[in-house]
């Protein structure tokens, strides 16, 4: 396996990523589980606030945590 790719998607994280998606304003969204926490990095549409949008998308993901999880949301910048 190349360390440089990313792991195969989960069940759970292709779940998040397609709730995530249904949030107004996203327009792309990827999901990363890693040993200690869970990331989410999204694309915002231009014509929305990026802080809007990450406020709903952490409301989103808040009912999907499970336990003490530590999750990060953030924007993505790469194409």
């Amino acid at each position: 396996m190349d360390p440089t790719e990313p792991p195969p998607s989960t069940r759970r994280s292709r779940r998040l990523e397609e709730a995530v998606l249904e949030v107004d304003g996203v327009v792309g969204v990827h999901v990363w589980e890693l040993a200690d926490r869970v990331e989410v990095g999204v694309r915002v549409a231009p014509n929305d606030a990026a802080t809007d949008v990450l406020q709903r998308v952490r409301e989103v993901t808040e009912a999907m945590r499970e336990g003490d999880e530590i999750w990060e949301v953030g924007l993505l910048t790469e194409p």
